[in-house]
């Protein structure tokens, strides 16, 4: 259920898009068969587009949309009691609201069944109409097609090949509707009907498909009038019967009928004159209008994540330090991330790390190197910091932090406990243990490589402790 309700979502911004165009820019014109088949393609390549396996590097902004609403829906569970119990115990925003999610996307599925049973029980109902009428015979109806008559019928109509005429039309008006119904069925105006009304029903909650239905019916309409008009009949004679017959009730939403769709918009049209050529310029808009489909349509690239050589979920990658880190590869074309992290570091090994030319050296080396603060030369601050950082596989020295050393501590509970007057000079005080650990770790960083530890004979891993002496004199 969630893909299909991501799929639709997708649907429904392609159909947006693409049907917006075409009624800021083509909606007016007078090319019926060009709007028609404008009108067509929406209905064909929305559904379409999304199904297309257009992958991107990055995630595009519908991408995170969508995944905003994904979590929420298959996070939670699907019974509501349960889902009761598990947002009261959460007790947070995130949770309520995919609650509410998951309510709406309940109220949409219902919606399409109530639509689809609808739709159901018209299609039911024409069948009967069709069985209860009896066929007729008329020299303007071919062989292929169904003169229906029924005595209840008073505002013809048609669909697929059968059409539909009560007595009183067929005495009064019968050339003037068959030709306006034949229209309707050589040029096929029930299937975009049907293709239109499923449409619908699956995105029930998008005015766009409920407008793009109405602007389809009324290019129906425009076309079937183009053919009355065209077979010889007046204009002034053919709207007076228009307009009478805008009083009667039609017979389905499903058929067409002589007075579907706004008369204003036919009048208006069977006035107007012929577009202009250059008016088909305007059809260009569906080159941008299909790339920004695709863009919206457009997933990011999935790939698959090894951590050392073992496939690892989304939550395990959180978790990974990125301090231990030491390598990733992307291969695009197996869709694979590589990451490889430092193994971790021993704290004894058969040979201990060594500072080059021994422990002479590196205390010599301390002694050419450290740096006492200023700002704890000024306060008096005196002390040992307590260094611990690794010693790479190949003498790198990596991850070098200060740890808190027995001193601190005590000095800690001095002031802790100490005299209000002395807030000040505890401020001064934190300041310059703070600056003495910043140098220690400064001092660590910039050593040489070490001579690596080894554990059966191999360069591995090792965390060491040193200290450093802070003492004025």
């Amino acid at each position: 259920m969630v893909a299909f309700i991501i799929y639709a979502i997708r649907w429904a911004v392609t159909l947006t898009l693409l049907y917006s165009l075409y009624r800021l820019l083509l909606q007016r014109e007078t090319f019926h068969r060009v709007n028609r088949s404008v009108l067509l393609a929406i209905l064909v390549v929305s559904p379409l587009l999304p199904l297309v396996p257009l992958h991107t590097d990055e995630p595009t902004a519908m991408d995170a949309v969508l995944t905003r609403i994904e979590g929420p829906l298959t996070s939670l569970p699907s019974d509501e009691r349960v889902a009761g119990n598990s947002l009261a115990a959460q007790e947070s925003e995130g949770a309520k609201s995919g609650l509410w999610l998951r309510y709406g996307v309940y109220i949409y599925i219902i919606g399409i069944a109530v639509a689809l049973a609808t739709y159901l029980f018209r299609m039911l109902s024409l069948v009967r109409v069709i069985r209860r009428s009896r066929r007729i015979d008329h020299p303007m109806i071919p062989d292929n097609v169904h003169l229906m008559l029924d005595m209840r019928i008073t505002q013809p109509s048609s669909w697929m090949h059968w059409i539909f005429i009560g007595p009183i039309d067929l005495k009064q008006n019968a050339e003037t509707v068959l030709r306006h119904e034949l229209a309707h069925v050589r040029l096929r105006h029930s299937w975009d009907v049907v293709l239109c009304d499923l449409t619908c029903r699956l995105l029930w909650c998008l005015p766009f498909a409920w407008m793009l239905r109405q602007d389809l019916v009324d290019v129906h309409e425009f076309q079937a009038d183009e053919a009355v008009l065209q077979g010889g009949v007046t204009l002034d004679e053919y709207e007076h019967l228009l307009v009478r017959k805008a009083v009667q009730t039609q017979v389905l939403p499903i058929m067409n009928t002589l007075r579907r769709g706004a008369l204003k918009k036919r009048f208006a049209m069977m006035h107007s004159g012929p577009s202009s050529r250059w008016s088909r310029l305007k059809l260009l808009y569906l080159v941008p209008a299909l790339v920004a489909c695709l863009w919206v349509s457009a997933q990011a690239e999935e790939y698959n994540t090894y951590l050392n050589g073992k496939l690892v979920t989304q939550e395990e990658i959180v978790a990974i330090d990125p301090s231990t880190i030491e390598r990733v590869d992307v291969i695009h074309s197996q869709k694979k991330v590589l990451i490889e992290t430092a193994p971790e570091p021993f704290d004894i090994v058969d040979q201990m790390p060594r500072f080059p030319g021994g422990d002479a050296a590196f205390y010599q080396y301390m002694a050419q190197h450290v740096r006492y603060p200023e700002v704890a030369t000024e306060n008096g601050v005196e002390g040992t910091v307590t260094v611990k950082f690794i010693v790479e596989a190949d003498g790198r020295i990596t991850h070098v932090q200060a740890v808190d050393s027995p001193s601190d501590e005590a000095d800690a509970n001095v002031y802790a406990y100490g005299a209000s007057d002395k807030q000040s000079s505890q401020d001064e005080d934190d300041e310059g243990h703070r600056a003495l650990r910043e140098a220690a770790v400064e001092l660590f960083r910039g050593m040489p490589p070490f001579e690596p530890g080894r554990q059966s004979g191999k360069p591995v891993r090792v965390q060491m402790t040193k200290k450093v002496n802070y003492a004025l004199r």
